[in-house]
C-alpha cells in the first residue's frame, strides 16, 4: 500500500491516538505501574500535540503501532524513573570527565551532542551509571531545545577496538529507537578508523531504516556540510576552542512539544529564519543559535510549497518548480542555492522581486544523475531587503549577493527538501539518468520521518532481509574475533616490554660485574708485576 505523499498528521490524526490512549488508560486500569505515569509525561499526552506527532511520524501514521509505542514509552519512563534524574543521583565524575556533551548547533539549527569515544574504554565504568549519564543529557538536551531534534557526533579520533562497547552503543540505538521517536536530525561518525569498519556496519545494522538515512560517516573533508566552523571544535579543523567544563542546568517550568494549531512547531516546520539571533536558555550551548519557527513578522517571501519540492516528469526531464511571492512593501533580492550544484540547472537562481511579484524557479535534474538520491539533496532560498538606492541590473545583483554573508541578520532563509511523488513511474527515463531500474532492485517510494518521500530498494529475491540475521551474526563474530586477537597481541606487547626490560637490568648488572671482575684482574696483575720487579732489584 503506498504511504502518502507527507506523512505530518493532522490535528484530527493526532486527537484520534489522545483519545485511544485514554481509553486503554481507563480499559488497562490494573496495568498502569503503581501511583501511575509521571505527571510530566501525562501533560506531553494531553496538553501538547508535538509529542504524539512524533509517535505516529514514526509509525507512518499507523494508529495501532503508535499506541504500542507510546505506551511503552510511559512505562519505560516510570519503571525508569527518567524524570527523576538529576545531578544528585547520577555520576558527576563521568560527567565530568567530557566523555559526552553538548555543544553548538548543526547547519540546521539543531544541537549538536558529541560522543569523545577515545576517552570510554571499555569495561572501566559502571554500565549502568554510565546509561543514567547518558539519559542525563538527553532529558537535558529535550527540556532545553524543547524537544527539538538532535544531531549526534560519533568522534572516533585516535579510536581504537578497546573504545568501542557494543552493549553500550545497543543501548544507546535501542533506546532512541524505541523511546525517542523522530528525535535525530543526524547521526555523524567522525573520522572512522579503518579497524572499526565491521563495528559501523554492525551499528549500521541495529538502527530502523528511517535512522539509516540520518546516519553520516564524515571526516575533516566534509563535516561542514553538517556543522559550520562557528560551532566546530578546533580538533575538527573549526574555530571552536571550548574545553568542556560541566555547568549545572538551570531548571525550568515544565514546556509541552508545541503544537501544530496556531502555535510554533519545532518539529514539524521546515521553513528556516535566521533573521533573529537569541543567546540560549542553557550555559552549556553559549552560542549563537538559529529559531524556527513557522511564521514570522516582518517575513520577506512567501515560498510555495512552503517545505517540499517535488519532482516530476515533463517529458524527458525531472522537473520541481517553486513559486516565491514578494510579501513585503519594498523590492526583494533572492538567491537559490543546493548541496549538490552539480546535480540539477536552477532557473532563475537570482533576481529582484518587486512588492507582490512572484517569480517560478525551475529546478532540474541534470541528465545522467541518480533519481534515488533526489531526495537527500535540499535548496536553500535567501532573500535581503533592497533599498532604494540599490541597483538592480542582474550584473550587480550577482555581485550583492558576494558581498552579503548567508549568516547576516538581514537575509531571511528558507530551506526545502527534495521529493518524487507517490507511485513514481520511471518508464523512459533509463537512457537519461543513472540509477533508474537495474537489476539491484526495484524502488518504492515510502515517506521518512521528518515528511519527505524517500527512495528504499528492495531485493527482488529478498535475500538481503533473509540474510540479514545471518550477517549480523557474521559481524558480531569477527568483531568479538577482533576484540580478543586485539586483547592478546595487548598482553603480549606488555609481556614483551617486561621482558625488555629484564633483559635491561639484566645487561647492566651483567656489565657492572665485568666490569668489577676486570677492575679485581688489573689490580691483582699489577701487583704481581711489582712484586715480580722487586724481586729482580
Amino acid at each position: 500500500m503506498p504511504l502518502p505523499e507527507f506523512l505530518n498528521p493532522t490535528p484530527a490524526q493526532v486527537a484520534e491516538l489522545r483519545q485511544l490512549f485514554k481509553e486503554k488508560l481507563e480499559r488497562d486500569a490494573a496495568k498502569v505501574p503503581v501511583g501511575g505515569f509521571h505527571e510530566h509525561d501525562m501533560r506531553w499526552v494531553f496538553e501538547g500535540d508535538g509529542w504524539l506527532t512524533k509517535f505516529l511520524e514514526n509509525n507512518d501514521l499507523n494508529m495501532k503501532e503508535s499506541l504500542k509505542q507510546l505506551w511503552e514509552t510511559m512505562e519505560w519512563r516510570k519503571s525508569s524513573g527518567i524524570n527523576e534524574i538529576r545531578e544528585d543521583n547520577i555520576r558527576m565524575e563521568y560527567i565530568n570527565d567530557g566523555l559526552m556533551y553538548p555543544r553548538g548547533r548543526d547547519v540546521d539549527g539543531k544541537t549538536v551532542f558529541i560522543f569523545r569515544s577515545k576517552l570510554y574504554v571499555r569495561g572501566t565504568r559502571n554500565l549502568d551509571d554510565l546509561k543514567k549519564c547518558f539519559l542525563y543529557w538527553i532529558e537535558r538536551i529535550i527540556r532545553e531545545a524543547n524537544d527539538d531534534l538532535v544531531t549526534i557526533v560519533f568522534d572516533l579520533t585516535d579510536a581504537g577496538l578497546s573504545n568501542v562497547d557494543m552493549d553500550y552503543t545497543k543501548y544507546i540505538i535501542n533506546t532512541f529507537k524505541n523511546y525517542y521517536p523522530c528525535s535525530l536530525n543526524y547521526i555523524l561518525i567522525y573520522d572512522l578508523p579503518w579497524i572499526l569498519n565491521a563495528t559501523f556496519q554492525i551499528i549500521k545494522k541495529l538502527l530502523p531504516a528511517k535512522a539509516v538515512d540520518r546516519l553520516r560517516n564524515i571526516s575533516s573533508k566534509n563535516i561542514r556540510e553538517y556543522i559550520d566552523d562557528d560551532n566546530m571544535p578546533r580538533s575538527w579543523g573549526g574555530r571552536d576552542d571550548y574545553v568542556f567544563e560541566f555547568v549545572p542546568e538551570r531548571r525550568k517550568s515544565v514546556e509541552l512539544p508545541l503544537t501544530q494549531n496556531g502555535i510554533q512547531n519545532g518539529i514539524l516546520s521546515k521553513k528556516v529564519h535566521f533573521a533573529n539571533l537569541s543567546p540560549p536558555e542553557s550555559p552549556m550551548l553559549d552560542k549563537p543559535y538559529n529559531n524556527f519557527p513557522e511564521s514570522s513578522e516582518g517575513e520577506m517571501l512567501r515560498i510555495k510549497p512552503q517545505n517540499i519540492i517535488t519532482f516530476a516528469r515533463a517529458g524527458n526531464e525531472l522537473v520541481g518548480t517553486v513559486e516565491i511571492t514578494n510579501v513585503d512593501t519594498k523590492d526583494v533580492s533572492y538567491k537559490v542555492k543546493t548541496t549538490a550544484p552539480e546535480k540539477f540547472r536552477v532557473r532563475p537562481s537570482t533576481g529582484v522581486l518587486p512588492p507582490s511579484a512572484s517569480v517560478t524557479i525551475n529546478v532540474m535534474l541534470q541528465q545522467g544523475q541518480q533519481i534515488q538520491t533526489i531526495n537527500r539533496e535540499k535548496f536553500l532560498v535567501m532573500c535581503i531587503g533592497l533599498t532604494s538606492d540599490t541597483p538592480y541590473n542582474p550584473q550587480d545583483v550577482s555581485e550583492l549577493w558576494k558581498t552579503i554573508s548567508p549568516k547576516s541578520a538581514s537575509v531571511e532563509q528558507h530551506r526545502l527538501k527534495c521529493a518524487l511523488p507517490v507511485n513514481f513511474d520511471q518508464t523512459g527515463l533509463e537512457s537519461m539518468f543513472g540509477g533508474v531500474g537495474g537489476g539491484a532492485g526495484n524502488m518504492t517510494v515510502g515517506g521518512d520521518q521528518y515528511g519527505v518521500i524517500s527512495g528504499s530498494y528492495a531485493s527482488s529475491s529478498g535475500m538481503m532481509s533473509m540474510d540479514g540475521d545471518k550477517q549480523m551474526l557474521m559481524l558480531q563474530q569477527t568483531i568479538t574475533h577482533l576484540n580478543e586477537t586485539t586483547h592478546r597481541l595487548e598482553v603480549q606487547v606488555k609481556r614483551n616490554h617486561r621482558f625488555q626490560w629484564i633483559t635491561c637490568v639484566l645487561f647492566v648488572l651483567l656489565a657492572i660485574a665485568i666490569v668489577y671482575i676486570l677492575k679485581i684482574e688489573i689490580k691483582s696483575n699489577a701487583s704481581e708485576y711489582c712484586s715480580t720487579a722487586e724481586r729482580h732489584h
